[in-house]
């Protein structure tokens, strides 16, 4: 599946059609698609009722448009598709059985069900889905429907967003229990998220006794929220949540915890789950962290023993073959080794870009501005080969330039061998890391990555904004035409 640099967003928030009508674990999903315009639909789901908000595959068509999906399913279980790249089409939830649906990829409301529906759940559905996009606007900052976002006041926030999810108790009434104390959760689990975007929003600009009244209303909010019961994990918010508890706890909050915890995020995060969470809210918690750190290709060597003392505390997890697949990616990266066609020239005592193109006079360069933390970086290393073939046989020199900070220097080594991107590689140093945003960066100094720029032989810039490796017809012709200068 070929990807192209957007950011692909995981509405988290919204709900979905919900069907329920046989008590087979096996869903049978089949239907057909519309107005696809070559996009590609992908899909996320729940495990046992728990989401899995850290992966997503493919909906693969036939060559008619319609489609198969057969999935295990154990109680109800939550599908949600997304048109790759653009937006959230629509959620369907169900509990075993047999489902037809249209999805119409131009649509506003995408996904309809011909066949499986129950009108009761799907009143659900349309309740969660409306409450998913009010939260959502107020966390994009696109609308605010209980005019929370200027409110300063603790109080007056949670207890907008508590009656919005009381009156959707009352209105969700009549499902049958594990439905309405997943929806009930997944409500729950929304309005926390956005109650936490405004605590981290005021928690730094307000005076303390502002800070003290909101971290006061927000242990009111956990209290009310129940993340640690279990149906919250079938929430896709549940993840956010955590770990923005996580952030409160010990960012905000300041509760003590050890300077070496403090270094690493994973493991920070991991001792907040363990400390604060039990049972099937541990176990999720848990288990999405090892996930992330595969899904966002961090591959931090710290995740190794923490999955190992997971494992000692939930031996029978769902989860593990999943969290046995990332880890093993973990372990790959770390453990590659560096060809010898992938260089780290010393550059340490560099004082300027042009020190570093210097060692490269009389080829042309396309260098690569980059970064280790930077997804749309890492996608376009799909489609380097086309480049490297060019590259070879016409000497010029791949230099990919990082500005990845100095703690980083590992990981940037081993994520060029991981990414096999033959060529130079440089670490931009603090000489002339202001030099590279002054240049290449918005008249603000702001640097978008990934910047793709062409030298020519004399060292001089040609092509400030030079294709990506992506659209090689066209960077073959601008290196092409760089190269025929003197």
């Amino acid at each position: 599946m070929k990807t192209k640099h957007v950011l692909f967003l995981s509405l988290s928030l919204f709900g979905g059609v919900l069907a329920s009508c046989s008590h087979s674990n096996e869903i049978q999903i089949t239907g057909s698609v519309k107005n696809l315009a070559g996009g590609t639909i992908v899909y996320q789901k729940s495990i046992d009722g728990m989401f899995n908000s850290q992966a997503q595959d493919t909906l693969w068509l036939n060559a008619d448009s319609t489609f198969s999906l057969t999935l295990p399913g154990n109680g109800y279980e939550q599908i949600r598709l997304f048109l790759w790249g653009k937006r959230y089409l629509g959620s369907f939830i169900a509990e075993g059985g047999k489902y037809r649906l249209q999805i119409d990829a131009a649509a506003a409301k995408s996904v309809s069900i011909l066949e499986g529906k129950n009108e009761k759940n799907m009143e659900v559905s349309e309740l969660m889905d409306e409450l998913g996009k009010d939260v959502f606007d107020v966390l994009s900052r696109q609308g605010d429907k209980w005019n929370i976002t200027r409110d300063t006041v603790a109080s007056s926030v949670s207890r907008k967003l508590q009656d919005q999810v009381l009156a959707l108790d009352e209105k969700m009434q009549g499902v049958d229990k594990d439905l309405y104390e997943k929806a009930r959760q997944n409500a729950r689990m929304q309005v926390m998220w956005a109650f936490q975007n405004q605590l981290f929003g005021i928690a730094n600009r307000h005076s303390e006794a502002t800070r003290q009244s909101w971290l006061k209303e927000w242990e009111k909010m956990m209290e009310f929220c129940q993340v640690n019961h279990p149906a919250s994990t079938f929430s896709p918010a549940f993840h956010e949540v955590v770990y923005n508890n996580a952030g409160i706890t010990y960012y905000i909050k300041g509760e003590p915890i050890d300077e070496d915890l403090k270094k690493n995020p994973y493991k920070l995060i991991f001792h907040y789950i363990e400390k604060n969470l039990t049972g099937q809210a541990q176990e999720t918690a848990m288990a999405l962290l090892f996930l992330m750190d595969a899904n966002e290709e961090k591959y931090d060597p710290e995740i190794l023993p923490l999955e190992e003392r997971f494992r000692q505390m939930h031996p029978q997890s769902k989860w593990q073959p999943l969290i046995d697949k990332a880890i093993a990616k973990n372990k790959a990266f770390n453990q590659a080794e560096i060809p010898d066609y992938i260089h780290f020239p010393n550059v340490d005592k560099a004082k300027t870009l042009k020190e570093v193109t210097d060692l490269y006079k009389g080829k042309v360069i396309f260098m690569d501005i980059w970064a280790t933390w930077c997804g749309p970086c890492r996608e376009s290393f799909a489609h380097v080969k086309p480049l490297q073939e060019y590259a070879k046989k016409n000497d010029i020199v791949l230099l990919y330039l990082s500005i990845d900070r100095p703690d980083d220097d590992a990981k940037w080594r081993k994520m060029a061998a991981h990414y096999d991107l033959m060529g130079e590689h440089v670490r931009a140093q603090e000489a002339f890391k202001k030099e590279i945003y002054d240049t290449f960066g918005n008249e603000r100094g702001a640097l978008s990555i990934p910047r793709c720029v062409i030298i020519g032989k004399d060292g001089k810039v040609k092509f400030t904004w030079a294709a990506s490796p992506e659209n090689m017809e066209e960077l073959a012709s601008q290196l092409a035409e760089a190269s025929k200068e003197e």
